[in-house]
């Protein structure tokens, strides 16, 4: 049930495919959610590195939009602000400077981190990761998905794979060889994609999501919009 990871998300049903998330929480009120600040002993010095590095984000972002999108984008948060920006029909252009602004972000992060600070969250992430199989299991039960369902949402999975590896060059398949899951994402991240590259890959995102909501009945899709609303307000 790998594939179910994205049901309850968004439109990026693919991003373990072919994307992956930044480290900052861009869209929140702070750069860490305070439980896992409050886990990993930040200090205040460290948080106010982490928000200098989330607003210099959000500036820079807001400088490469237009008037008409930063409107569309005023007021929203989180997984609206998500939802919010992937609507905004950003040039190939915008999309390579977004993507520079969260890779320079990111990296900036990582280095307020001490090293025991950098192994607690990978532990975090590895246990997230096993909560959310748990979690993918369960919704698969939840909106009564049949077997033939399952197979044809893993047929979506892997005919977008197969896509994306045709649009990397030799070398950038060679990097990605025998990386998984948040590996393979932060190995997509290093691979200096082209805008011809990154056109291709949102491409391949977008049938394929359109592809897999086709899928489900208006039952299930009424169910998946109830938990994904059901998130949000717990989030």
């Amino acid at each position: 049930m790998k594939f179910l990871k994205h049901y309850v998300g968004s439109a990026l049903m693919l991003a373990a495919v072919i994307a992956g998330p930044t480290l900052l929480k861009i869209g929140s009120a702070n750069a860490l959610p305070p439980q896992v600040a409050e886990e990993l002993n930040i200090t205040p010095e460290q948080q106010a590195e982490l928000d200098a590095i989330k607003e210099g984000a959000q500036t820079q972002i807001g400088a490469i939009l237009t008037g008409e999108q930063r409107a569309a984008l005023e007021g929203t948060t989180g997984r609206d602000r998500a939802q919010a920006m992937r609507s905004l029909n950003l040039s190939e252009d915008q999309r390579t400077q977004l993507q520079e602004i969260r890779e320079s972000s990111r990296n900036a992060a990582e280095t307020v981190f001490t090293d025991e600070q950098q192994i607690q969250l990978q532990a975090m992430r590895t246990e997230r990761m096993e909560g959310n199989k748990n979690r993918r299991e369960e919704i698969a039960e939840e909106i009564n998905l049949t077997s033939e369902q399952q197979a044809e949402l893993e047929a979506i999975k892997d005919n977008a794979r197969t896509q994306a590896e045709a649009v990397f060059t030799e070398e950038q398949r060679a990097t990605l060889d025998g990386t998984t899951g948040r590996e393979r994402m932060q190995a997509i991240r290093s691979l200096n994609l082209s805008e011809d590259q990154r056109a291709q890959l949102q491409e391949i995102r977008e049938e394929s999501q359109a592809a897999a909501d086709a899928v489900f009945t208006d039952e299930q899709q009424a169910q998946l919009q109830e938990m994904r609303e059901t998130r949000g307000r717990q989030r």
